[in-house]
């Protein structure tokens, strides 16, 4: 006999349903945060990409790959992209303390007696007494938004020597070809599938992950 509870978890979300939304698309967004600091590390660093394999940044937390991304500025002999690197930079460690709330904390209903309200918030038991409450939730999304494009325009501007890059190239991982360019499937099924605007920013709010409102056909 199968047990109900089998697939219950232990505790019950208080989120709504557009909240568990804006927590996805944070999660998402923080995927892109740390691709392009991946993808900067051996670029700032003057390492090849081999040497910082063999020092296993790419496997090192967060917050000290950001620290050898910013150690490495100094050194690095193109001053025009100093500053965008550490304002990218900046910016993650700005949003650190509510992002690890976010993805670390214990989500539950949390009361304020000197207001006398109830209200779901995300606590951990390093910080019990700051809470981050689920009002914040699109704050902090704007915030990675801004930092996503960041990473994004120093990164294209450094590979590529422009600032815009092809649009199909923001919906895939980058890693098929060698050189970073288009892969011939994705090109096919592009054709088949036509993207129904020029600019895909427009299809979300301003600081809002960009994201389309159903499915794309597999084939």
């Amino acid at each position: 006999m199968s047990n109900p509870l089998e697939f219950a978890p232990g505790f019950v979300s208080p989120l709504t349903d557009k909240e568990h939304a804006t927590i996805g698309r944070i999660a998402i967004l923080w995927g892109q945060i740390e691709s392009c600091v991946d993808d900067l590390l051996p670029h700032i660093s003057g390492l090849t990409t081999e040497q910082v394999e063999a020092l296993q940044l790419y496997n090192k937390p967060m917050s000290q790959k950001v620290a050898f991304l910013k150690g490495s500025v100094p050194r690095y002999p193109h001053d025009r992209f100093k500053e965008p690197i550490l304002n990218f930079c900046a910016l993650i460690d700005e949003t650190k303390v509510q992002r690890n709330h976010v993805f670390h904390g214990m989500w539950g209903w949390r009361g304020d007696t000197k207001k006398q309200r109830v209200f779901p918030a995300a606590r951990k038991q390093s910080s019990p007494d700051a809470p981050l409450p689920a009002s914040k939730l699109p704050g902090l999304e704007k915030k990675l938004c801004k930092c996503s494009r960041l990473g994004f325009d120093v990164f294209a501007q450094i590979e590529l020597g422009q600032l815009t890059r092809h649009p199909l190239t923001r919906f895939f991982h980058h890693r098929d070809e060698p050189d970073g360019s288009i892969p011939q499937w994705l090109e096919q099924w592009s054709e088949r599938n036509p993207w129904n605007s020029d600019d895909p920013d427009q299809i979300a709010p301003a600081g809002q992950l960009p994201r389309r409102s159903s499915l794309y056909p597999e084939k």
